[in-house]
């Protein structure tokens, strides 16, 4: 039986996300661009609408694909006490707290006026920086990770087929490792994010078994690429990360935008805020949880 906590609860979300969050008529971007960028930002939301994702290249150069990826070993080897690491025994994902005090790059890119620029065309509104998640991610096969788990009738781990549960979203995420085939990979069914961006009531109602996404018929498109290599997509389309036992431990950063629902509480020198221009700014504003 539903409480009146949880009927508050459905009615805030509901609210949020049918209509404080849709998209305006009103949308003028914020965020300058030249017209050859604006041109690409536009082709890229055309894309993500069709089917789920943009794939913007490689962000990254080798320099900085390098000294990001020490700042992780230094996290890793305790070099970095102000940065906590969690490690999840049933996944065995390592992830960085504090993220974006890792390195000046993680909050260059997540700024980065191209990126950002896609993410409010494509939403429509003033976008903010919900949250950012930096992880480490060891092979394993499906079936350790599942014993592990406690699987049942439907995986509840991000390595699970399921959506997300955030209201309308955009992730910007990017490998700082080489993601080849025997490697885990981010994995998605293209279209499906059309019309699921209203909160379930339940983690269950967004999750999906193997033999249901089987039945779709719709080809997973298995994303790969080398080190830097940005993705950008709608987070209601039904994902998962492919975990393996063969994969090489994979870095990545993942950034979440949303029109102000779900704002996490982040780690970040005012001061250096203070520096940005007044779009990228604005990222870090909205009530935020926590």
């Amino acid at each position: 039986m539903l409480t009146v906590n949880d009927l508050k609860s459905r009615l805030r979300r509901s609210l949020e996300d049918r209509l404080l969050t849709k998209p305006t008529p009103f949308f003028r971007p914020s965020i300058p661009l030249t017209s050859e960028l604006a041109a690409a930002a536009d082709a890229a939301v055309r894309q993500i609408r069709k089917a789920s994702a943009f794939f913007a290249g490689e962000r990254l150069t080798t320099d900085e694909l390098r000294q990001l990826r020490q700042a992780l070993n230094n996290a890793c080897n305790d070099q970095r006490p102000e940065l906590p690491v969690t490690v999840n025994s049933r996944t065995g994902i390592i992830q960085f707290q504090a993220p974006l005090r890792l390195h000046p790059l993680v909050l260059k890119i997540a700024t980065d006026p191209f990126l950002c620029s896609i993410v409010e065309r494509y939403l429509r509104r003033r976008i903010f920086l919900a949250d950012v998640d930096v992880r480490r991610i060891p092979a394993m096969n499906m079936s350790e990770l599942d014993r592990r788990a406690d699987t049942r009738t439907v995986g509840v781990t991000s390595s699970h087929w399921h959506r997300d549960i955030r209201g309308r979203q955009l992730k910007v995420m990017l490998y700082l490792t080489t993601v080849g085939e025997p490697d885990s990979n981010f994995v998605f069914l293209p279209g499906t994010h059309r019309g699921h961006h209203v909160r379930p009531d339940n983690l269950k109602e967004s999750r999906f078994t193997d033999e249901w996404v089987q039945g779709t018929g719709t080809v997973p498109v298995e994303c790969h690429g080398p080190a830097g290599t940005a993705m950008i997509f709608d987070t209601n389309l039904i994902h998962r990360l492919r975990r393996k036992e063969t994969a090489s431990v994979r870095d990545s950063v993942t950034f979440y935008y949303t029109p102000g629902q779900e704002l996490r509480k982040l780690e970040v020198d005012p001061e250096v805020v203070a520096t940005l221009p007044v779009s990228a700014r604005s990222l870090f504003g909205g009530r935020r949880l926590g």
